[in-house]
């Protein structure tokens, strides 16, 4: 096994023996600057050998030996995770640049004016990382007289000066470099999106995250929550689409259940998760079967296949447009999210053997939906839509007769049905 190669461009032998024999009692004022130069020089050939060795390490690995060099750094050197990366970026840049890792190895520049232009060529394609890095002489030239933060800007400069002039094939590139990864996480279950959009995709995708955002805000959404919640909760608003859009988003999804938490027993040996493995609480799965397909897959305790129900119908279009009629906002009482913002309860769980009937229909805003599902809540529609609402300890929370200013006609809510 070799060994990795070091820039040399100092003598760091000498260089250490300087600094070391410097003693801060009696060394003279005028001296401050020369310390401080063979101060910028060692940890620069530090830095630059260090993303030698990265480099060293990283090939290794490659080559079947050894592992990642940022698990590596996070090991032997006991560094946290998030600089171990920043280290492996820095030397795979000084890699793509060796211009920067010798002005680096004597204390031209810093180790930060080499992580600006890794932040800056980390996601571009790579006929425009190529263009940059052809710049590397005036761009170490510019690195050396200015501060890391100042370099980091002259370098977004540059890349803005070469994308306006690729103009149409910038725009082409960017399309074809949209992507959306979806996961989930094995450890806590949630559900992990991360992807990129060309520009004109994104400003319309913030656009419509930020005015539904807004409107969660307008209609008493939690204004103590951070944004990322907020977005998030504007991301799932517009994926179940409202019920005025004529096929409002849906999930077609497979949940296995045992039998005997299909029928209300929930036992210690409940099976109730989605068909990728991942692990549904049945009052989530019963809140989920109002608004998504699901195909049923019924198991008993040794996991055979009892029976394989079809997909659950939603509330059709028709369906919708007569609540809309009889329903201006969600039916829970004092709430007024709108109807749009609404999705569909269904008043006796398919489980239980509920029907898709406007009897049994309701429109509740999310939170709403999530307090019956999952907070014990019980809902009950007499013949008249009289609506009698039960807190999750029995007692009576409120007992709401049909408001006749929402309602209309029944000749009306008929032709709605009709049309």
């Amino acid at each position: 096994m070799g060994s990795p190669s070091g820039p040399a461009a100092i003598d760091p032998v000498a260089t250490a023996a300087a600094l070391a024999a410097v003693d801060f009692g009696t060394c003279p004022a005028g001296k401050a600057g020369d310390v401080a130069r063979r101060m910028k020089q060692m940890r620069g050939w530090l830095d630059a050998f260090e993303a030698a060795y990265t480099n060293w390490v990283d090939a290794l690995y490659q080559q079947g030996s050894g592992a990642p060099a940022a698990d590596v750094h996070t090991r032997d050197q006991g560094v946290p995770s998030h600089e171990a990366r920043k280290r492996e970026r820095r030397a795979k840049t000084i890699k793509d640049a060796p211009r920067f890792g010798e002005a680096l190895s004597n204390g031209e520049i810093a180790a930060e004016h080499v992580d600006a232009l890794a932040n800056a060529t980390a996601k571009l394609d790579a006929d425009l990382k190529a263009e940059l890095l052809a710049r590397q002489a005036d761009l170490v030239r510019m690195a050396s007289h200015t501060t890391p933060e100042r370099f980091a800007r002259h370098c977004r400069s540059e890349l803005d000066r070469i994308r306006r002039r690729h103009g149409v094939d910038l725009a082409r590139r960017q399309r074809e470099q949209m992507h959306l990864t979806m996961k989930i996480d094995r450890v806590t279950q949630m559900y992990v999106l991360r992807g990129e959009f060309d520009p004109d995709t994104g400003a319309r995708i913030f656009k419509a995250l930020d005015d539904e955002i807004s409107a969660l805000v307008q209609q008493g959404g939690d204004r103590g929550a951070d944004r990322s919640r907020l977005a998030a909760d504007a991301l799932a608003d517009l994926v179940s689409g409202g019920h005025q859009a004529k096929r409002p988003g849906v999930a077609e999804l497979s949940l296995i259940v045992d039998e005997r938490t299909l029928t209300g027993d929930v036992h210690e040996h409940t099976v109730c998760e989605l068909a990728d493995g991942t692990s549904v609480a049945i009052e989530s799965a019963r809140r989920v079967a109002c608004n998504a397909h699901i195909v049923p897959i019924v198991v008993d305790a040794s996991g055979r296949v009892l029976d394989l129900g079809r997909t659950q119908r939603l509330a059709s279009a028709r369906q919708r447009i007569a609540l809309r009629a009889m329903y201006r906002t969600c039916a829970f009482p004092g709430c007024d999210v709108p109807f749009a913002r609404c999705e569909i309860h269904h008043l006796i769980e398919w489980q239980q053997g509920g029907r898709t009937d406007l009897a049994d229909l309701l429109p509740t805003c999310s939170r709403h939906h999530h307090v019956v599902h999952e907070g014990g809540w019980k809902l009950e529609l007499d013949d008249d839509r009289t609506l009698t609402v039960t807190q999750p300890d029995g007692e009576l929370f409120a007992v709401v007769g049909f408001d006749t200013r929402r309602r209309r006609t029944d000749d009306q809510t008929d032709q709605a049905l009709a049309s």
